[in-house]
């Protein structure tokens, strides 16, 4: 079972890291904005798409007690929540998303 430090290790193990999964279409539309942007290879993505549900399921819940959130997708940057795909949709409808992106770094 992934425990709180495991999930601290993951997130500040890099500067952009996303909790995702691939069955998940709001991740899939994360992992599209990273590769408009040209950045995903910048973005670490621990995928649990592909593991058995009841592991799936774990690794929310630890990710829930570590960081407050288990969706799918929370981004990360520099060991914190960034947001989700609802704060790349709004960036992305009101035309902000690069100036978002470079402000946190993800972008120059």
């Amino acid at each position: 079972m992934p425990q709180g430090s495991d999930v601290q290790k993951l997130i500040k193990g890099s500067k952009f890291f996303q909790f995702s999964a691939s069955w998940c279409p709001d991740c899939q539309y994360a992992n599209s904005v990273w590769q408009r942007y040209d950045v995903k290879d910048k973005v670490t993505v621990f995928d649990i798409g592909s593991l058995a549900k009841p592991e799936q399921e774990a690794w929310r819940v630890a990710f829930q007690k570590e960081t407050g959130s288990r969706n799918l997708p929370t981004i990360f940057v520099d060991g914190k929540i960034w947001g989700t795909e609802k704060e790349l949709h709004r960036f992305d409808n009101s035309k902000t998303l690069e100036t978002e992106l470079k402000k946190i770094g993800l972008l120059q």
